[in-house]
């Protein structure tokens, strides 16, 4: 075997110095100092061995670069830094292996078997990429972002890179500065979770962060109170994002609905008679009204509009009257026993992942109650609370949730921005299947710790607009609050330089 390694050695220095087409068995026998009997020994002709150098280039991609980074999924930031870092690496992307790579893509076109190995690495590269950028958009909640786009861009960057590195000469490929630019890009995206992109010094522009991106401990005291801001924030991170609406036992029989009224949607989830549950806007066609006002019941196989006399079928469908057409569907979709809802997105885009999250105890969760309170607070003090605090059975769902199941009962806390300065925390209280068990001596009940929090949001509140200076202070900091206020950061420029910079 090592001498058919060290054929396919000598057949891509050949490839890389005169392409597939002139490449011959007497250029590679000459460079592996063998004989031209012992090529007809491991391979059928000049062809197979050709397509068996190729495909050990392309092993050789899949166990150095693709099969270390997934196993850093768990990590996506860290991996998409050590993708970053063996895609650059001089034994992947010499000067020779690189200009054989693009010699056999040239020929693709004219050779199944080129386009077979060269299009699956690519294919395989690209997925990989993308599960790593959505996962870190679900990380860091930032939904509104395109994973496609994000995607596509890390691809083309790292092409270029290699592009200029397969015209170069070993000694003249400045390999940091390609990682650095590489990271740079990540960074103008992700502002502060890839600071490897950035010089020591480097201005915001050198190292691409984004324009009045700080660091992550500090947010100015207006962003927690301007109108204009909330407004941005309602768009880009709340339209996007998955939205807890109600668990799926509560719809266990036909015509069975559930509804939400957040202050971007209203929302209808309904099953309806052969067992499918559709989800759909909560708005008659004709004047934007509420077809149902109960946050639960069960409909009679018809959703009707009296006021207008309109009737729809539960999945939407307009079956009499005159009207616009059938309602509006909402995107849907599972994650454990929950049902989570988003409004469309523009253009039919794909929006922000689903985070991936296991507990064994949610196939036995069921509803109990749901309540709601309103806080005198802006909707990021109470969550940067929960965030201050993580624990291992407290799972936050970007960018507004909480998972809570280390302080007692099952629940699930959402806080659902109002006004600039003003939040409606909804409180779905859950049992599991075991008899739900009484607050031990000195435990607060779940309820009386949510108005805790919302006490010491409402006080945090007034505190930022009686004392703005120290509104900039910053303390330890977890990972996960310093993500979400990354998340936050990368809104700010969108106002403009004039506010940034207050």
């Amino acid at each position: 075997m090592r001498q058919r390694q060290r054929l396919i050695d000598a057949c891509i220095a050949a490839l890389h110095l005169y392409g597939p087409s002139r490449t011959t068995v007497e250029k590679v026998v000459a460079i592996a100092n063998l004989s031209p009997g012992i090529v007809r020994f491991y391979f059928d002709s000049k062809d197979a061995m050709l397509v068996a150098s190729l495909a050990y280039l392309a092993a050789e991609f899949e166990e150095r670069v693709l099969a270390p980074v997934a196993r850093l999924k768990s990590t996506p930031t860290r991996a998409l830094e050590r993708l970053v870092e063996l895609y650059l690496d001089p034994e992947i992307a010499s000067p020779r292996k690189v200009s054989v790579w693009y010699s056999f893509w040239g020929e693709a076109s004219s050779r199944q078997e080129y386009h077979d190995i060269c299009g699956k690495k690519d294919d395989e590269f690209a997925t990989l990429v993308r599960e790593l950028i959505e996962a870190v958009m679900a990380e860091a909640g930032l939904t509104h972002l395109d994973a496609d786009a994000v995607s596509l861009g890390l691809i083309g960057v790292l092409e270029v890179l290699w592009q200029s590195i397969a015209f170069q000469n070993e000694e003249n490929i400045d390999r940091a500065a390609a990682r650095r630019r590489s990271l740079a890009y990540l960074g103008s995206v992700f502002p502060g979770m890839f600071p490897a992109g950035a010089r020591p010094g480097a201005s915001s522009r050198e190292s691409g962060a984004s324009p009045g991106a700080r660091p992550a401990g500090r947010l100015p005291g207006w962003a927690y109170a301007d109108a204009a801001f909330f407004e941005l924030e309602r768009e880009r991170l709340f339209r996007p994002a998955w939205q807890v609406v109600g668990l799926a036992e509560q719809l266990a029989r036909a015509g069975a609905f559930i509804t939400a009224a957040w202050p971007w949607e209203r929302v209808l989830v309904v099953r309806g008679a052969a067992g499918t549950l559709h989800a759909l806007r909560n708005a008659c066609r004709r004047q934007p009204h509420a077809l149902l006002e109960e946050p639960a019941g069960r409909l009679a196989g018809k959703l009707q509009c009296p006021v207008h006399d309109l009737t729809y079928d539960l999945d939407g469908r307009l079956l009499t009257g005159t009207t616009p057409g059938d309602l509006t569907p909402l995107e849907l979709t599972r994650l454990g026993p929950l049902l989570l809802v988003r409004s469309p997105r523009p253009g039919g885009r794909a929006g922000g992942a689903v985070p991936a999250i296991t507990l064994d105890v949610w196939p036995a969760l069921r509803a109990v109650r749901t309540e709601s309170t309103v806080a005198a607070a802006d909707w990021k003090l109470i969550v940067e609370q929960w965030l201050e605090s993580p624990a291992a059975d407290r799972h936050f769902l970007p960018p507004n949730q909480l998972l809570d199941l280390a302080s007692g009962p099952p629940q699930i806390l959402q806080a659902l921005p109002e006004a600039a300065g003003r939040t409606r925390v909804v409180r779905f209280e859950l049992r599991t299947a075991q008899r739900a068990r009484r607050p031990g001596r000195g435990e607060r009940p779940a309820d009386l710790s949510v108005a805790g929090e919302i006490a010491l949001a409402e006080s945090a509140q007034r505190g930022l607009e009686t004392l703005p200076a120290q509104a900039q202070d910053a303390g330890p900091l977890t990972p996960e609050l310093a993500r979400f206020r990354h998340s936050i950061a990368m809104l700010l420029p969108l106002l403009g330089s004039d506010r940034v910079t207050d």
